[in-house]
């Protein structure tokens, strides 16, 4: 069935509007939501048969919508409706009990028409006993206005007089504003409390309003959206405060580059004669030039380190590229963008890591391959191909995704049983696992030869010897305190953000829209990280240990441990979440998002140190 104007957004006058019912759930759990039949209201009932809207897209589907087309309330373009009757239903004893139970924990419900979101309560709370005699007038009016059954009202059960009892809104009222052909705002007000109980007799019913407004059509978003919260001044705080931090550390970066390396560099190139006329300096020599011979040995875990390193680039990348696109295209406006978005451009970007994955570990020596033949025909790829070390590739594509699926599963099994909307049907699971083989698999395998070609065509600058240098002896808290230190300075470039980020997400009434405040956060706590993992490995190395790779990433990784503790801290202090299924996913996600930031931020930082060392390293000459 196709319904004019559902993809043009353009109507003829006195064309159907459909209005699409979407999800129901408590206020304070915004991802505990169940499908809107679930109300077990007559709305969707009878012969009118609402009607599925068809194929979700990827981002819907993992946002959790459910769009049932909502038969009775018939709806026409630019036609106004009076009080028309939707329809007539008597409550069940569990009906009541249901519904009471939704209205005492704040059941909300979305509706969309044409693509704009409206939100209302289900009931509300009463303070005040029910009125029997205000309550029997209430019925009669109603019967004669808007043709309740026939019949004397039900009396109220005894047990319940004296009592305030919830109350069910009974009637909505659409206002609609156009300009030419397309509908520009959609409004809609529920009123008439219907007490809750056992035989209550709800009549249901609707008006509907048009009005003409100048408001072009691209701005029909706006008024979802909420600059006083996402441009308070606190939001601008951040951007000066990560920007200070960020120079501080830049500075502290340059010092040690153009101050302490220079004197260092003026110590080890001494001459000769100089060392022999001072013979009491000979053997006190110490510092990072000590362990050039050592500095390019290959990590412990080789195959570990590569994978997570690998992981965290392909991650940085995805990142980059949806919010480029983010800023440039509006997500915010359209259902499931993001989430889609961050599906596609995930398994575009995996070539990368692939790519930086070959590069490592083939750089480190981690696989002992000789080339039979050189050049760059088909025959020389097909021989490469042949000759990868297939273990730690296929430990690459799949870790991150193994990752994330160990905990949907956890999520999803917890959803099926529950019976919410945020299930993932296996249909979708289906296209994704295929998507992932026919796109993800192959393109990691090619930069996973591209990136093994490139570094063996790459040496390091100082030869590796063959026995090791013994470490000197540090202090137990020495590597521990600095992780732990390093970890909290990018947190404190990106905490206040992250309140904004957790504020709209885990709540219906915000809409994350400031991508450009996101992209110099992230740029920011890019530089921040960099210059946090140059100043560890500088320490490290004068301190004559020269495993500065595992030390540089978990280093800058430990931020993520900081943003997990805040999540913590948030779900505690600024929500009210409760209930098995919406703590279990607050925590998966929350889970989920702090191992692609530590990936994120260990990737950098090593990135970062590596570039460092070799910068230091090629400018001595290593005796």
């Amino acid at each position: 069935m196709v319904w004019a104007g559902k993809d043009t957004h353009a109507y003829k006058m006195g064309e159907d509007v459909v209005v699409w019912t979407d999800k129901v759930g408590p206020y304070n759990n915004p991802q505990e939501t169940y499908e809107y039949s679930t109300l077990g209201l007559c709305e969707l009932e009878g012969d009118d048969i609402a009607v599925e809207q068809g194929e979700l897209s990827i981002g819907e589907t993992l946002e959790g919508h459910a769009f049932f087309s909502s038969p009775r309330l018939d709806i026409h373009f630019g036609q106004n409706k009076p009080q028309t009757p939707l329809c007539n239903m008597r409550l069940k004893d569990e009906q009541a009990k249901a519904l009471a139970t939704m209205i005492n924990d704040n059941y909300w419900y979305q509706l969309y028409i044409d693509d704009l979101p409206i939100w209302a309560f289900v009931g509300e709370h009463s303070k005040f006993a029910v009125d029997v005699s205000r309550f029997s007038m209430m019925y009669r009016d109603n019967n004669k206005s808007l043709q309740m059954p026939s019949g004397s009202a039900p009396p109220v059960p005894k047990q319940l007089k004296g009592k305030p009892l919830p109350r069910i809104y009974t009637h909505r009222h659409f206002t609609l504003f156009y300009n030419n052909d397309q509908i520009i705002e959609v409004d809609m007000e529920p009123s008439s409390p219907w007490p809750i109980y056992a035989g209550a007799p709800l009549n249901f019913s609707y008006t509907v309003l048009w009005f003409p407004t100048n408001k072009e059509f691209k701005d029909r978003t706006n008024r979802y959206l909420d600059p006083k919260f996402f441009e308070h001044k606190v939001h601008w705080f951040s951007i000066v405060n990560s920007f200070m931090l960020c120079l501080f550390l830049c500075a502290v970066v340059a010092i040690i580059l153009m101050k302490t390396l220079k004197q260092d560099f003026t110590r080890y190139s001494a001459s000769e004669a100089e060392e022999l006329e001072n013979l009491d300096g000979v053997g006190d020599e110490s510092g990072w030039k000590q362990v050039n011979g050592d500095v390019f040995r290959k990590p412990d875990h080789l195959a570990i380190f590569t994978v997570v390193y690998a992981s965290g680039c392909h991650l940085a990348c995805t990142v980059f590229i949806v919010l480029i696109f983010a800023i440039c295209n509006s997500y915010y406006a359209s259902r499931g963008a993001t989430a889609g978005s961050f599906v596609i451009a995930y398994l575009c970007t995996v070539i990368v890591g692939g790519y930086e994955g070959g590069r490592i570990f083939r750089m480190f020596g981690g696989q002992q391959w000789k080339r039979t033949s050189s050049g760059n025909d088909w025959l020389t790829l097909l021989s490469d191909f042949l000759l990868i070390d297939w273990r730690t590739m296929v430990y690459q594509c799949l870790f991150m995704p193994g990752v994330v699926f160990m905990s949907f599963v956890v999520i999803n099994t917890t959803a099926i049983f529950y019976r919410a909307t945020m299930t993932v049907p296996f249909k979708t699971i289906f296209i994704i696992i295929v998507l992932f083989l026919a796109v993800c698999v192959p393109l990691h395998t090619v930069g996973t030869l591209l990136g093994r070609r490139a570094a063996a065509e790459r040496s390091f600058p100082c030869r590796v010897h063959h026995l090791k240098r013994p470490i000197p002896t540090k202090h137990w808290a020495f590597t521990p305190v600095m992780t732990m230190v390093a970890g909290i300075v990018p947190f404190g470039c990106l905490f206040i953000e992250m309140y904004f980020i957790l504020s709209a997400v885990w709540s219906h009434n915000k809409i994350y829209y400031v991508y450009g405040f996101m992209f110099a956060i992230l740029v920011l706590l890019c530089l921040v990280i960099i210059c946090v993992s140059i100043t560890c490995t500088y320490i490290l190395l004068n301190a004559e240990d020269y495993r500065w790779q595992w030390q540089s990433y978990i280093s800058c990784a430990a931020t993520a441990l900081y943003v997990f503790l805040y999540t913590i801290h948030y779900f505690y202090n600024s929500t009210q979440m409760s209930g098995f299924l919406q703590t279990v996913y607050y925590f998966g996600t929350s889970f989920n998002f702090c191992i692609g930031l530590a990936l994120f931020c260990g990737s950098l930082g090593f990135i970062g140190a590596s570039k460092f060392v070799f910068l230091i390293y090629s400018n001595i000459k290593a005796e």
